[in-house]
């Protein structure tokens, strides 16, 4: 057996990371829920709430039942990535901090979820990310966590590696931060967590899986722009939005991370299936066969 890392001994100072926008209920129950979890010994927890710019009286909610969190008021168009990003920047120039939780508002975590991924993080040798496996409320089938390439990797009791990380409930040790920073400005919505991995993949660190389900949070489905039922013109706008593909941050990071000419193959395929869904999988559908037959 691994012997346990350093931390396990030591005053923990944790850091929950959290934004929000115009969902109160949910960002109650998430803080009522967080304030219920059983700490590790020896373990403080401050929490940073970004609240982007929500008109339904979720500050005010905050203020009132949660005094002991830090709020801190977004623009209105920050969303996931800027939220967090905000929450971050704030909870660094609030102290020291050994670890950083990533924590989604629509995330409902499992009694003793906390020391579970601390515990995780004990066992290993070196500095790495912790990403926590969820399930569906209702199925208590795998929604998030983290993927292989391209498939998504189910806990199985045992920690393992991924390569792409959903930012659900996440723990990030500051060795991490102090080398590649925190989330990057390049990203609004999606692909901020995936782009988070990628870097520390990069620098040197591992990032895992849980070895168990933490918390549950139902699968969110967005509208599919190369759904051939749907017109050119919601295609094309859904590839485009910020809650989309949003195309412009798509191909900057398969540019940035697998390099110019898979970031131009990219461009040209998604182009191609926006225009042409139907035809466009037929045809490649055709070629890989073709290939196939031939090895």
């Amino acid at each position: 057996m691994k012997s346990k890392n350093i931390y396990y001994y030591l005053v923990l100072k944790l850091a929950v990371l959290i934004t929000c926008h115009n969902r109160k209920e949910k960002t109650k129950k998430c803080l009522q829920n967080l304030f219920e979890q059983e700490l590790p010994e020896r373990a403080s927890m401050d929490v940073f709430l970004c609240d982007d710019g929500s008109s339904d009286g979720t500050s005010e909610m905050v203020n009132q039942e949660f005094p002991m969190v830090h709020l801190i008021s977004g623009t209105g168009n920050l969303y996931w990535n800027g939220g967090m990003r905000l929450a971050w920047e704030k909870a660094l120039e609030n102290g020291s901090f050994d670890f950083f939780l990533w924590l989604n508002d629509d995330t409902f975590l499992y009694k003793g979820a906390i020391t579970s991924i601390v515990n995780s993080y004990s066992i290993l040798e070196k500095p790495g990310i912790i990403s926590a496996a969820c399930c569906d409320p209702l199925t208590k089938k795998y929604t998030y966590g983290g993927h292989g390439d391209p498939s998504p990797i189910f806990p199985n009791g045992k920690l393992q590696k991924l390569k792409f990380i959903n930012g659900n409930f996440v723990l990030v040790p500051k060795e991490i931060v102090q080398k590649i920073g925190v989330l990057s400005t390049a990203y609004t919505q999606n692909l901020g967590d995936f782009d988070y991995g990628l870097r520390a993949q990069k620098a040197g660190f591992n990032c895992y899986l849980t070895e168990e389900y933490l918390g549950e949070c139902e699968y969110n489905q967005g509208e599919d722009w190369a759904n051939s039922q749907l017109k050119l013109g919601k295609r094309w706008k859904i590839a485009h939005s910020i809650k989309g593909l949003n195309m412009r941050e798509f191909i900057h990071f398969k540019t940035f991370h697998e390099g110019k000419i898979v970031g131009f193959k990219s461009t040209v395929d998604t182009y191609l299936k926006l225009l042409a869904p139907k035809q466009y999988v037929q045809v490649r559908n055709f070629l890989k066969k073709k290939v196939l037959k031939s090895l």
